[in-house]
């Protein structure tokens, strides 16, 4: 988990322009694309809570990265929002008497990728909140080219923020960003080695292929890019 420190969000999805404000990064590690809601400039937009991270692709490895690098950012790489975690909030729900709902809407998000506006309009009374901001897992692929064709390994790795507005239980602003990393490019016959061995009886064998051609680059990496 030591590797994660060195990632950092901004490279994957520049929250700096979820306040419409010039972007501190250069404009590469921006959204690909940005939804805001119409009256996006005239909400009042300042605590937020973390409901957590959902994935549309089963890459376990990947959640896990993903979900830590995500938190790290929000509660403690960017100072436009305060952002409270779940973890917080359970103690403050609970003392509100709307924990069950809490972890409702939690579940709701990690499981199922909804976000019932009544259920975020009542908690976000109850426990003092502006809005609710959410992450998703997108694309995690690592895909190594075949060692008999010609071309590049590639990784690509995305992601999507959504902020909802805890007034009205809609989709204030929507980021969404799409990072992809190619290998050296390889051909058939020119990479180190015939891809061939011959073993000590005389007997030769086709090397495998992952010593071969060239590795994806690490996704943890790329979100970086």
């Amino acid at each position: 988990m030591a590797r994660l420190t060195r990632l950092h969000l901004p490279a994957l999805l520049c929250v700096s322009l979820l306040c419409g404000c010039k972007a501190t990064t250069p404009a590469r590690t921006g959204p690909d694309a940005v939804y805001l809601a119409a009256d996006y400039h005239s909400m009042k937009l300042e605590t937020l809570a973390f409901l957590g991270l959902a994935s549309l692709v089963s890459e376990p490895a990947g959640i896990q990265t993903t979900d830590a690098l995500l938190r790290s950012y929000l509660l403690g790489g960017q100072q436009k929002f305060l952002i409270v975690d779940d973890s917080s909030l359970r103690v403050r729900a609970q003392a509100a008497g709307v924990g069950p709902a809490f972890e409702k809407a939690i579940r709701a998000w990690k499981d199922d990728h909804t976000a019932d506006a009544l259920m975020l309009k009542d908690l976000g009374e109850k426990l003092g909140l502006d809005g609710f901001v959410v992450g998703d897992l997108t694309q995690w692929r690592e895909e190594t080219v075949d060692w008999t064709s010609e071309g590049a390994s590639f990784t690509e790795v995305g992601i999507a923020i959504t902020i909802y507005d805890a007034r009205t239980g809609a989709v204030a602003w929507k980021g969404e960003k799409m990072a992809h990393r190619e290998s050296q490019q390889y051909r058939h016959g020119t990479a180190v080695g015939s891809g061939v061995y011959r073993e000590s009886s005389g007997l030769e064998r086709t090397e495998r292929a992952a010593k071969v051609v060239p590795p994806p680059p690490p996704a943890e990496e790329v979100a970086e890019s």
